[in-house]
């Protein structure tokens, strides 16, 4: 018979450097909340939504628009290459404009999760220390 290891069973925490390793920029309490994987999510869904929602339609709107006014002769079009160089222009600017409008919607995305994210280093509260003072940190750090 084999034998069975009970280390594949054990509840196993995250992943925390041994206390010769820390320094006093490290607050266990702190990481333990720290969802990385979220904070990419977040960080994906706002790249994704930002084209699709802003980027793409006032991209697509303004190349529109700025080609009706070339057609209609309110601007003149280039002799060598047409209306291309103003409508690749509305296009970027469009573009620009779009990322950067839905800048406050991914900021509130990030509030949301502003209570886990302070100790991963995001937000106007974060300092470089421990935010929490929890007993580990004060046995350590002689702080008692």
């Amino acid at each position: 018979m084999a034998s069975v290891s009970t280390h594949g069973n054990q509840d196993k925490g995250p992943h925390l450097p041994p206390l010769s390793k820390q320094s006093l920029l490290f607050c266990p309490k702190s990481k333990l909340h720290i969802h990385r994987g979220e904070i990419s999510k977040i960080i994906r869904e706002c790249q994704e939504e930002s084209f699709w929602k802003r980027a793409l339609p006032f991209s697509l709107v303004s190349m529109l628009v700025t080609q009706g006014l070339v057609y209609q002769g309110y601007l003149a079009a280039n002799p060598r290459f047409g209306s291309l160089p103003k409508v690749a222009l509305a296009g970027i600017l469009g573009f620009g404009l779009g990322k950067a409008s839905y800048i406050g919607a991914c900021q509130s995305k990030f509030h949301s999760f502003e209570d886990q994210l302070r100790g991963a280093g995001f937000g106007p509260g974060h300092n470089r220390h421990c935010l929490l003072t929890c007993e580990e940190c004060k046995i350590k750090h002689a702080l008692v």
